[in-house]
């Protein structure tokens, strides 16, 4: 279904000169389109090199142009089974499977152009000497080139401002789908820590959550599984998740993150496996202090850079430095999104916004485990939802 206001997209491309927005990204495409192959990316190669898998979707600033897609072949199939509110559906290649080349025996079959494709729909539209916005930071190089050779009189812009600040502020169905991928990491977060158990190590533990998110129709995004204090000096960021086995004494750290209908939930909690040191659980109770702190913060009309002081002013009250340059960001398609509550941004929430609340603490000066507490926000009108209220923040569940 259609996920955003055409008459909003139409006047921030106007503002900027622009006739047409090409996305090329999973999540630009996705956004703009709400379909994406489910099991391919750009490095899916078909059959040749020169046939990678590769989606794209053009939106006219115009509200009276129709937009387009324009895919691999192969995915005609997909595309009539998973739908898309965009009607006109072009297809470049062959296709995949030999039966539609013209020569099934052909040593060399031709594998298309989809750039051929895209401009023939920009052409279309009357707008081979206007101005496109693309995806610079995500499409390739030779893309471009292919497409400056079809349209030479096109000039090209980067698209990533007019579609972030088109996405930063979510529809009714994208709040639907947040509030669903939240309660379902939740459930599968929950379930995940219940599972715990003395000898199992940070990999076992990842394996569970993925297990429980499958069982709760979730994506599988990413998930840091950490156990501490184990030794470890974590000055740089979180490892990746090892053989380090748990024991009681020990924090349990998940910072979960899966997807439901292709929108993000983000939920990191701290628990205690066993009896834990009195300043460990003094750690723990700095860090939820925090984030409820913050809470209030959250509404429409607030500078993200002052829920950033506000944050700082914390630190300062209870001894502690801040670990990350930013208290929160934006969540959507994709785990990072503007805004991020951060100095240098000078984005003020809106309703519909999605966002979320990270401060950290760090438990030792070795460095040794962030107690880190993350929750995700649907910004109201006179407020906050908090979609992650679900997962206790307790010390023990």
């Amino acid at each position: 279904m259609q996920l955003f206001e055409r008459e909003k997209a139409s006047w921030l491309m106007k503002q900027q000169g622009i006739d047409l927005v090409l996305a090329s990204s999973k999540h630009g495409v996705g956004y703009l389109s709400d379909y994406w192959h489910p099991v391919s990316d750009d490095y899916y190669v078909l059959w040749a090199v020169d046939a990678t898998h590769k989606t794209f979707v053009g939106l006219p600033a115009d509200p009276s142009s129709e937009p387009f897609i324009v895919a691999g072949a192969s995915e005609a199939t997909t595309l009539s089974i998973m739908g898309s509110w965009i009607q006109d559906r072009r297809f470049w290649g062959p296709g995949y499977y030999v039966q539609r080349w013209e020569n099934p025996v052909d040593p060399n079959p031709p594998v298309g152009d989809p750039m051929e494709v895209v401009a023939g729909a920009i052409k279309d539209r009357g707008l081979q000497n206007g101005c496109v916005a693309i995806e610079r930071r995500f499409l390739g190089v030779r893309y471009v080139d292919q497409l400056k050779a079809h349209l030479p009189g096109i000039k090209l812009v980067d698209a990533e401002t007019v579609l972030w600040k088109l996405r930063m502020v979510k529809s009714k169905e994208e709040q639907r789908r947040l509030r669903e991928s939240c309660r379902r990491t939740g459930d599968a977060w929950l379930s995940t820590v219940r599972e715990a158990k003395a000898g199992m190590t940070q990999s076992e533990m990842q394996r569970v959550f993925v297990k429980h998110c499958m069982d709760q129709g979730l994506e599988y995004e990413r998930a840091y599984v950490i156990f501490g204090p184990a030794g470890l000096k974590l000055a740089n960021g979180s490892p990746a998740a090892g053989d380090i086995r748990l024991k009681p004494g020990m924090f349990i750290r998940i910072d979960a993150q899966a997807k439901f209908s292709s929108y993000v939930s983000n939920l990191s909690r701290v628990t205690a496996f066993g009896e834990v040191p009195d300043d460990m659980a003094e750690a723990h109770r700095l860090e939820k202090q925090l984030t409820l702190d913050l809470m209030p913060e959250l509404k429409p009309g607030v500078a993200v850079a002052d829920i950033r002081r506000k944050e700082l002013a914390l630190y300062d009250k209870i001894g502690h430095r801040p670990l990350v340059p930013y208290t929160g960001h934006g969540v959507g398609r994709v785990v990072h999104e503007p805004p991020y509550m951060a100095l240098n941004d000078d984005t003020v929430l809106e309703e519909g916004m999605s966002v979320t609340l990270e401060p950290h603490i760090l438990y030792s000066n070795k460095g040794d485990i962030f107690v880190g507490m993350e929750d995700h926000f649907l910004i109201t009108a006179d407020g906050a939802e908090w979609l992650t209220q679900s997962a206790p923040m307790d010390l023990y569940v």
